[in-house]
C-alpha cells in the first residue's frame, strides 16, 4: 500500500501522474484506489493543505526496491527534500504490506505513524479495510475514531 500527498502545485494532477508511474514501474501492479481526502498539514511550518490518496499494488520485488522506485517518481515530479515536514508538490510512502513487518535503516513497514495519522490510515481503509497491524494484530478500522478530530476529509475529486 502506498501512500500519496501533495500540496503545491496542481496538487491533485500530482497524485494522479504518481499513481500511474507506480503502476507503471517495473514489477508492480495497482490494484485498487483510494478516494482523495484534503487534510491539514501535521507538523512543520504554516503550509496549504493536503491531497492525499492511497493505491493498492502488487509487487514482485523487495520493498526497499519499491521505495527506490517511489522517490524516484518524487524526484521526477519534482520533490525537493528542504524542510522536514515542509511543504512538497509530492509524498510517496509504503504504509502498509500485508502481513510484513519491516525495520531497516531505510524503511519502517507499516509506515511509523501509519495508525496515529488520518491522512494515511482512511485512504488506506478505503482500498484494505480489513487491514491489520503485522506486530499487534490490531485492525487499523479500529482506529478511525481515534483519528477522527483531524479533519480529513473525503473529497469527490477521482485519483
Amino acid at each position: 500500500m502506498v501512500g500519496l500527498g501533495a500540496n503545491l502545485g496542481d496538487r491533485l494532477e500530482a497524485l494522479r501522474e504518481a499513481a500511474s508511474r507506480i503502476d507503471a514501474l517495473s514489477g508492480v501492479a495497482v490494484v485498487a484506489r483510494s478516494a482523495v481526502y484534503e487534510t491539514a498539514p501535521v507538523g512543520g511550518p504554516a503550509q496549504g493543505d493536503f491531497l492525499n490518496a492511497a493505491v493498492a499494488a502488487h509487487f514482485e520485488r523487495a520493498p526497499e526496491q519499491l521505495l527506490d522506485g517511489l522517490q524516484r517518481i518524487e524526484a521526477d515530479l519534482g520533490r525537493t527534500r528542504e524542510v522536514r515536514w515542509g511543504p512538497r508538490t509530492l509524498d510517496l510512502d509504503v504504509l502498509w504490506i500485508e502481513g510484513l513487518a519491516l525495520d531497516t535503516a531505510r524503511l519502517v513497514v507499516p509506515h511509523p505513524r501509519l495508525a496515529e495519522r488520518a491522512f494515511a490510515l482512511l485512504p488506506l481503509l478505503d482500498v484494505a479495510p480489513d487491514a491489520c497491524d503485522p506486530r499487534t494484530g490490531v485492525r487499523y478500522a479500529s482506529l478511525v475514531e481515534s483519528v477522527a478530530s483531524q479533519g480529513a476529509r473525503r473529497t469527490s475529486l477521482v485519483l
